[in-house]
């Protein structure tokens, strides 16, 4: 790429052939004033904020659409440009209702930001516009059209980075307005996924998060800790804003990224609602049908001996959450398998995870890895979705199907047992029984290695075989009800390799594993073979987030064990009533380490509030709990991301495995 020189303001500035005028202005730190204009998003000019003057050109130029061109001479700050942006101001606000003592978003608003930077203290124009409705259909969101400028950045985010099309503009001049679908109420619509993109990039009051839109407005909180949401696999990052030690929002922090800095519905609304909840402050111990509050040295001591004692026996376990941090699943293995020689330790999800890491298999031994970063799914020309419902699994992934679909013009097909997951844009849809999904998946492997698709049974299934010999870079979705059994796994894997699916850091599969650490929790704490509800134990041990529903099984193997040692940050049910020595835990919020992704990145989540009460991490509990126990601490062989993100042969030169070794 040729490297350029400009002037912007008598400066001399560097950039590349493409650049446009903004971007070289901010490359180095030349101030020019956007509305409209959203680092990720694709510009359009419509604010005419961003205007400048160019030598030699007899009219004023929207910066963030045109190129910057080698020699180019630029003013950004001339008096002519400032009563220009002046006077767009004073019609922004003549074309609504933008009178900011009336709105929640008032000291937060980019509007009113740039009308005090350019001293208006007075609107020169009529008021002609009419009353707007105030859509409060939604149950998360809020849309005021008497705020709206008409930037289009809510409608931008939606198709560019959700991919849900859900927003668009109706009518023209003084009566345009956002709707959603073909018209229907925000809360009536049926393509939102209720992502609250569209709120986190509106510059005005708009689009607001009804829920958060009155705890703490971006100026008024005292810190933003950048970290990660660990509610999926996904791990996108996330801006946490602190307001007097309590979490007053979360927002997505890189635009810039695949994900375009979004969040799902999870993460945007669950992540903050936790904070509201029952803690577990202090360790009980349970007496009858209730619990006495306790010190931590006589819980730890009353755990320390009934694990004792059960370990003797070969009739201790441990469930622990695939939410934990790379850190404490290495504390763990090391305390239950390299100390206490346990064996039967699982996780939540373990059923999931162990059919990908049995299906999984052959293709590591090759010493390749077996699937793909997520985000390769936007680099695609076909997606497959494979017994997966990415929307509910990691949904942020949902949204690179659909704008690979939509907006990259990429092909898209489904073989499920139940419903389609991307309704109207999916190309071919196969709905089958569970036990004929392997069947069809060795059909396919035959047909798109022969070319041969005589024992395919049906014209999409033979449309679906010609679509991945003929695709370039193809990629599969594999869902978690895959994973009940690990030869479908494998096959799944067989067929990315037959047509050709591979990217430089993996085969092109993207398994849905649930949890936001389940890659680290694969080479830690999930056992061989099954256990859960399988043996009978003296004590278990659980550590668990509380921000998931347990699994029923994992529920059904605490009611069954004898005594039950459960450490979570809150007061959560069926959880808690299945202790019998409850001790408190940090909460995500309050915790530090580091998260395996599906993005292919090991991301750091940090603590974005310090706990407000004593509370003790696995490493300090299972220090005094061993040396209560008279055990050494061992360190653990184990690294939670090894061989997850390195294939030591290149991917293209995978080889399709035998079934029968599975």
């Amino acid at each position: 790429m040729s490297e350029i020189t400009l002037t912007i303001d008598g400066k001399e500035c560097k950039g590349n052939a493409g650049d446009t005028i903004l971007q070289v202005a901010q490359k180095h730190d030349i101030y020019i004033p956007t509305l409209c204009y959203l680092e990720g998003l694709s510009p359009m000019g419509s604010c005419r904020m961003c205007v400048v003057e160019v030598e030699g050109s007899n009219k004023l130029l929207t910066s963030c659409t045109t190129p910057a061109q080698d020699g180019m001479v630029v003013f950004s700050k001339t008096e002519k440009l400032f009563n220009y942006r002046k006077q767009i101001l004073e019609l922004l606000f003549a074309g609504r209702n933008h009178f900011c003592m009336f709105c929640s978003q008032s000291g937060d608003c980019e509007l009113q930001r740039l009308a005090i930077e350019h001293g208006m203290d007075s609107v020169r124009y009529p008021y002609l516009y009419h009353d707007f409705d105030n859509d409060a259909t939604s149950e998360h969101l809020q849309m005021d059209h008497n705020r709206c400028i008409l930037c289009g950045r809510c409608i931008r985010v939606c198709a560019e980075k959700v991919g849900a099309h859900t927003l668009d503009l109706e009518q023209r001049g003084w009566n345009a307005k956002v709707i959603s679908d073909l018209g229907e109420m925000l809360g009536n619509s049926e393509t939102c996924v209720s992502c609250g993109a569209c709120a986190q990039v509106c510059p005005t009051g708009t689009i607001t998060l009804r829920e958060f839109v009155y705890r703490g407005r971006r100026n008024d909180c005292d810190e933003v800790v950048e970290s990660i949401c660990p509610l999926c696999s996904m791990g996108c990052e996330i801006k946490g804003y602190v307001r007097t030690g309590s979490l007053a929002r979360v927002e997505g922090s890189n635009l810039e990224g695949p994900d375009g800095g979004q969040l799902c519905h999870k993460g945007r609304w669950w992540l903050p609602e936790s904070t509201e909840r029952e803690r577990v402050s202090v360790p009980m111990i349970r007496e009858g049908s209730t619990f006495r509050e306790a010190s931590w040295e006589e819980a730890l001591e009353l755990a320390a001996g009934k694990l004792k004692a059960a370990n003797s026996k070969g009739r201790a376990g441990a469930i622990v959450s695939g939410m934990s941090t790379d850190e404490e699943l290495t504390m763990l293995n090391s305390v239950f398998k390299s100390s206490m020689n346990m064996e039967y330790m699982d996780c939540f999800s373990g059923n999931v995870l162990r059919g990908f890491k049995k299906g999984f298999k052959p293709f590591t031994e090759q010493g390749i890895r077996p699937f793909t970063a997520a985000h390769n799914i936007l680099e695609s020309d076909l997606v497959l979705t494979l017994e997966a419902d990415p929307q509910e699994e990691a949904p942020v992934s949902a949204s690179y199907v659909r704008v690979n679909t939509v907006r990259n013009g990429g092909k898209l097909a489904n073989i499920s047992t139940g419903g389609t997951p991307f309704k109207g844009i999916t190309d071919v849809d196969l709905n089958i029984g569970s036990e004929d999904v392997l069947d069809l998946l060795t059909k396919l492997v035959e047909a798109v290695k022969t070319g041969k698709s005589e024992t395919l049974e049906n014209a999409d299934a033979e449309r679906l075989a010609i679509m991945l010999k003929d695709a370039e870079k193809p990629v599969i979705v594999l869902g978690g009800q895959l994973a009940d059994d690990a030869r479908k796994v494998t096959q799944a894997v067989n067929l990315a390799i037959v047509s050709g699916g591979t990217f430089d850091d993996g085969i092109a599969t993207v398994p849905m594993v649930r949890s936001g650490n389940s890659l680290a929790a694969l080479n830690t704490v999930v056992s061989d073979e099954p256990w859960v509800n399988e043996v009978d134990l003296d004590c278990l041990f659980v550590s668990s987030t509380g921000l998931v529903p347990e699994t029923p099984e994992s529920l059904e193997a605490m009611s069954m064990s004898r005594f039950c040692i459960i450490q979570t940050p809150y007061m959560v049910n069926p959880l808690v009533n299945m202790a019998d020595v409850l001790l408190p835990a940090p909460a995500w919020y309050e915790r530090s380490g580091h998260f395996c992704t599906l993005e292919g990145e090991r991301r750091k989540i940090n603590v974005l509030v310090p706990p407000k009460t004593e509370l003790k991490g696995l490493s300090e509990i299972f220090g005094t709990i061993t040396e209560k126990m008279g055990l050494p601490m061992n360190s653990s062989d184990v690294r939670p991301c090894e061989n997850i993100y390195t294939s030591k042969v290149s991917p293209d030169k995978a080889r399709t495995a035998v079934l029968e070794e599975v």
